[in-house]
């Protein structure tokens, strides 16, 4: 056996240790940003589970290109504070290229912050505050249909579809509630829809001065921005009092408790959605039996969003990554997501896409180009039921 010196590594060795870094290089990491652990462990998974089956679909493309793509998931517990940590851990990490995340959108504010310095792509599936697109952040992105863009999807039904005569408009006096009835407020007032009159309401108090008002107004329609639990209080009190005006929220009444409150009550009652149910989207069949497949369990709405929010993301890579001995720079992905141009998928063509929940493609500051809403009622025996689905583009949300 040949002797080997001290300090003396064979050629043989060396390439072998040549190869080992280049795998290392040549490898490319996906993180999510979601919480795995708390209270919403179960919403935040879906996060995880959507961009896991985008990447192990896709794991195959980037091999060939001479790449290892991996996901790798963090856990932010759903806390704002928790997150400024774990984006510090993934700027760390230079082989992750894009984030899919966060699920909140305090938490995908502050990791947004976070990534802006290495110029990170970042694309949410779920976080809809209207601030997060108003940062000039050239780097995140988000699939989802903004809180403004409930404010528009109502005012065209209320105008297209229901043709009130009249409607008040309350507000349950948080930031969201002052947020979406400003928007719809002004989207009614460009389509000439007549005003009853708005008010705040949240205290007893105040929600009994506003069913009087409501029922002298005459108004054939309510619209109530807020969450579940003073509006469950509000519709039952105005169907206590006679007032069958049709009864309109966003997506704070999206919540099994709404029902659990209002009861009976609760029939009739419009509200929109940014995700809505996975069967209202047509091509989703075969998403959903991988996923149950994989999990067990039927996903929900955030699952193919972030499914698609990570087809996007690989897209943007795709298209950064020219040269496979060496991984695209972050600000070359974050560049190409703004450029990522994804045709919806019909069952005819499903082989030539990747996305369910529609063609996906951004402006200049992240928003979708073109978001969905859908407008759900609950029937007789308060079943939601799709009643529209509204397609709002980002222009509109100007």
């Amino acid at each position: 056996m040949q002797k080997v010196r001290k300090g003396w590594i064979r050629p043989a060795a060396v390439s072998a240790l040549l190869l080992l870094g280049a795998a290392h290089a040549a490898t490319i990491r996906v993180a999510t940003v979601s919480p795995l652990s708390g209270s919403l462990t179960a919403i935040g998974s879906e996060v995880k589970r959507g961009a896991e089956l985008a990447v192990q679909e896709q794991a195959g493309a980037f091999k060939a290109l001479g790449y290892d793509l991996v996901l790798a998931p963090y856990d932010d517990q759903a806390s704002a504070s928790l997150g400024g940590q774990v984006a510090k851990s993934i700027v760390a990490d230079r082989s992750v290229l894009g984030v899919v995340g966060a699920l909140n959108s305090s938490v995908s504010n502050v990791v947004a912050q976070a990534f802006g310095p290495a110029g990170l792509a970042m694309v949410s599936p779920a976080s809809t505050n209207d601030q997060l697109t108003q940062n000039d952040w050239a780097h995140f992105s988000r699939v989802v249909a903004p809180d403004a863009a409930q404010g528009v999807a109502a005012a065209n039904y209320i105008a297209d579809e229901l043709k009130a005569r009249s409607v008040f408009v309350i507000s349950d006096n948080t930031a969201y509630g002052n947020g979406l009835t400003r928007v719809l407020l002004s989207n009614l007032k460009k389509r000439k829809v007549n005003v009853a009159a708005y008010t705040g309401a949240s205290t007893p108090a105040q929600m009994a001065d506003a069913v009087k008002k409501v029922k002298a107004s005459g108004a054939d329609m309510v619209y109530f921005g807020g969450t579940d639990d003073t509006g469950s209080q509000l519709v039952k009190s105005l169907r206590a009092a006679g007032v069958t005006a049709t009864f309109m929220g966003g997506d704070g009444l999206d919540s099994p408790s709404f029902l659990q409150r209002t009861g009976i009550a609760g029939a009739g009652v419009v509200y929109s959605t940014v995700f809505g149910p996975v069967s209202a989207f047509s091509n989703a069949l075969e998403f959903t039996d991988r996923y149950q497949a994989a999990y067990k369990s039927k996903p929900s709405g955030v699952a193919v969003y972030a499914y698609d929010a990570t087809s996007a993301l690989l897209a943007a890579i795709k298209t950064a990554a020219t040269n496979a001995k060496a991984l695209p720079t972050r600000a070359q992905v974050s560049a190409a997501m703004r450029k990522v141009n994804l045709p919806a998928c019909f069952n005819a063509d499903k082989a030539r896409c990747t996305t369910i929940t529609g063609a996906v493609a951004f402006s200049d500051n992240g928003e979708r180009l073109r978001s969905r809403v859908l407008i759900m009622r609950f029937d007789e025996v308060l079943q939601p039921q799709v009643a529209k689905v509204q397609i709002v583009s980002a222009d509109s949300l100007k």
